[in-house]
């Protein structure tokens, strides 16, 4: 007899061939973007021979940036190289929007986290005017600053704490992933700090934190008594001649602010983040390489840039002193910089990314050269971050001859995506199984489980099972990676799909798997349903 037909869901063929086709055009899709061979910055045509010159092999640069530009698939970036107090180079690549429009060294982009090494910089000035002590705790700034740990641990976070991300604050991602352009944003952020529990003790271990810095944003607010934008707009873009540099997302749009673009399987897709004003002091400055050279010099030279000093030569060394180790290898992080040394060249960098816009500041002190260098990209692949951000250390390893870029490797999102990958395959493997099972305990009731407990562990066992699977992706993954699942679909869009996807296929198919095999069990048997005995004929002679 044929098998009952009440349950027609996925063939075991239909179900593998879907799984076949879904991995098969992801990896297609994915991994072209991310594991394409490297260019190496130091062996590119002319880069020794460049970096040995009085004059660096700027067409090398060129050369290797945009062979970059086109492996990582980024629609456009810019480049900025500055040599002691001079500006060496400038140069756009690729575009800025869908329009088509070139990408120009006044192209102004959203620098993200680099932004916090301007944060700090307000900081020690008002540090240089006396008005702000380094070891003094935050609540000397703010009374009312708390956190949800019983006292006197609020009263133990210092401005330096702050600045060195040694606070053992640790908001997660999803507190800046909100619309907001209120005025009393950032002290609202600040405030709402009061029922966060550290992650650690205050000043153990490094433990980098956006909240750092918006702390930090509200102090140079209150200490100098206006906005944090018209601060740092007086105090440091003015002075240094920052034309193409502007203190929020909305503003710099209506100056040609680029478009940013999130990565969707590999491929670079355009796309509008939500701008929190509170995330300011910490990573939504926009700016233009052009613009950036300019605060390069800054770094370079002491606090100077031509006529204009912002801040003193001990100042800028304090900003750039190592203070507290990373964990990773031998870098650490000093106040809004991180430092450290590759095959032999001492470097300060910061990396930016604010989810569709990447950049990166790279300083190579004496007796390096004085070499600095900016990239700004209006493309952020968050599965696969450290290719782009190798740009400007690959830069900085054709102007001084080294090798600095590390091979490109599967990164720890890449390998949470695939895993998820696997897991949607063996679910849909799982669906076909489980639908051939049913079918048989309909169209067999012999093959059925005997017994309340058997019976009742085939259906409880796979419903649980499935529902944790439902939790983890859907509440679990996404709270450890951004703090929600809202923030995982925009940050990390196709990851997010996938973990919603698996989450609601586990959460359906444990209920209607769960449904039909109760049915099936309640079914009466059937005369039918035993497959008949063949009958043998003889013939007599």
């Amino acid at each position: 007899m044929r098998p009952n037909t009440a349950i027609r869901l996925l063939t075991a063929g239909t179900a593998r061939g879907i799984a076949a086709f879904v991995l098969a055009t992801v990896l297609a899709l994915l991994v072209p973007g991310v594991t394409r061979a490297p260019i190496a910055a130091a062996s590119a045509p002319g880069a020794m021979a460049g970096a040995n010159a009085a004059t660096p092999d700027l067409a090398a640069v060129d050369r290797y940036v945009e062979g970059e530009r086109r492996a990582t698939r980024l629609p456009g970036l810019a480049l900025g190289i500055v040599r002691g107090d001079q500006i060496v180079h400038l140069r756009g690549f690729g575009h800025a929007d869908s329009s088509g429009r070139a990408v120009t060294p006044q192209t102004p982009f959203i620098i993200g986290s680099t932004t916090k090494s301007f944060t700090a910089l307000a900081v020690m000035q008002l540090v240089e005017a006396a008005k702000i002590d380094l070891d003094a705790p935050v609540q000397r700034y703010l009374p009312w600053f708390r956190v949800a740990d019983p006292d006197p641990a609020s009263a133990r976070i210092t401005v330096r704490n702050l600045l060195t991300h040694t606070s053992g604050l640790h908001g997660p991602l999803a507190s800046f992933t909100r619309s907001d352009t209120s005025a009393g944003a950032l002290e609202q952020a600040v405030r709402a700090l009061r029922t966060e529990h550290l992650g650690e003790p205050t000043g153990r271990i490094f433990q980098y934190a956006n909240i750092n810095y918006s702390t930090l944003g509200l102090i140079v607010q209150v200490v100098a008594g206006q906005p944090y934008e018209d601060y740092l707009r007086a105090h440091v873009l003015a002075p240094l001649e920052m034309t193409d540099a502007y203190l929020s997302p909305l503003e710099a749009r209506r100056h040609g602010l680029a478009t940013g673009h999130r990565y969707w399987f590999g491929h670079p897709v355009a796309f509008q983040m939500p701008y929190n004003r509170a995330a300011l002091p910490a990573g939504f400055i926009s700016a233009s390489a052009e613009a950036m050279t300019h605060y390069l010099i800054v770094q370079l030279n002491g606090g100077r840039y031509h006529t204009a000093r912002v801040l003193s030569a001990a100042g800028i060394a304090t900003l750039h002193r190592p203070a507290v180790a990373t964990g990773i290898g031998s870098i650490s992080y000093a106040m809004g910089w991180y430092v450290g040394e590759i095959n032999g060249v001492s470097m300060v960098w910061h990396p930016g990314s604010s989810g569709t816009f990447r950049s990166n500041l790279t300083l190579a002190p004496a007796p390096a050269g004085g070499w600095g260098i900016v990239m700004l990209s209006n493309g952020d692949n968050v599965m696969a971050p450290m290719r782009i951000a190798g740009i400007a250390r690959g830069v900085l390893g054709l102007l001084v001859g080294r090798h600095l870029t590390a091979e490109p490797t599967t990164s720890g999102n890449q390998i949470i995506f695939y895993a998820l990958l696997a897991a949607v395959v063996v679910q849909l493997l799982g669906i076909a199984r489980s639908t051939q099972l049913l079918r048989r305990w309909n169209a067999y009731p012999a093959r059925r489980p005997r017994g309340r407990v058997r019976a009742t562990a085939r259906i409880v066992l796979p419903l649980l099972a499935n529902l944790a699977w439902a939790l983890v992706c859907l509440v679990g993954l996404p709270l450890f990676m951004a703090g929600s699942l809202s923030a995982v679909l925009l940050l990390f869009p196709d990851m997010g799909v996938v973990l919603l996807a698996s989450g609601a296929i586990a959460a359906a198919w444990g209920i209607a798997r769960a449904a039909l095999a109760i049915g099936a069990l309640r079914r009466p048997a059937s005369d039918h349903s035993i497959p008949p005995t063949p009958q043998i004929n003889t013939v007599s002679v």
